[in-house]
């Protein structure tokens, strides 16, 4: 087999690991989003349980708040790291595709 169909098939795995990552730090960021939106509710006099590892802290609502953003903040960065990422695969993909249909025709099929 062609080296190039090698490293197509690789980034084509890669993309499939990727997209699913994507999906979760996307629910991961609305999930964080709609506590944030729920704790606007809460008086702020409460102390939340907030999770931290695997133990349940107490914390002033102020606190929470700001941990929620500094979290969304984070989970956003990953979310475009990832985007970055399946966005350079994408363009190493489409140069591969072309050298592949030139290789080999209407014999290979690289749509998805």
């Amino acid at each position: 087999m062609d080296m190039t169909a090698n490293s197509f098939s690789t980034l084509h795995q890669k993309q499939g690991l990727l997209k699913d990552e994507l999906e979760k730090k996307s629910q991961e960021k609305e999930y964080i989003e709609d506590v944030s939106n729920e704790l606007e509710l809460a008086d702020d006099d409460d102390l939340i349980p907030y999770k931290i590892g695997d133990s349940f802290l107490h914390l002033p609502l102020e606190e929470v708040m700001q941990l929620l953003e500094a979290n969304k903040e984070e989970v956003g960065k990953g979310v475009e790291e990832i985007v970055e990422k399946m966005e350079a695969n994408e363009v190493v993909m489409s140069s591969l595709k072309v050298e592949l249909y030139a290789k080999f025709g209407k014999a290979i099929n690289l749509e998805v």
